[in-house]
């Protein structure tokens, strides 16, 4: 059963612009943030989890480096990787 929901305008166009990337509808792109959300919450630390909220997909690397012991860094890494591999980049 799928049920309406609002969201901002600013939080549609980028669906819709990774959508067009990842070959799916907008709302298959807004679920699959949300996946990728519910498996990373538990896992980041309030620190972390702030810190990944006030940068971009570009520099969420540069984040979890600034508040994550390596150990956790490499372990949210790839378990982002994992879910998608778009979403950081695979240079470290």
């Amino acid at each position: 059963m799928s049920k309406s929901i609002r969201i901002s305008d600013e939080l549609a166009e980028f669906a819709e612009a990774a959508a067009v990337e990842s070959h799916r509808s907008p709302p298959q792109q807004i679920e699959h943030w949300a996946q990728i959300g519910r498996v990373l919450e538990p896992a980041l630390s309030y620190r972390a989890e702030s810190a990944v909220k006030r940068v971009g997909r570009a520099d969420l690397d540069a984040a979890l480096n600034e508040v994550g012991t390596p150990e956790t860094v490499q372990r949210t890494q790839e378990m982002i990787r994992n879910t998608s591999g778009e979403i950081v980049s695979t240079d470290s």
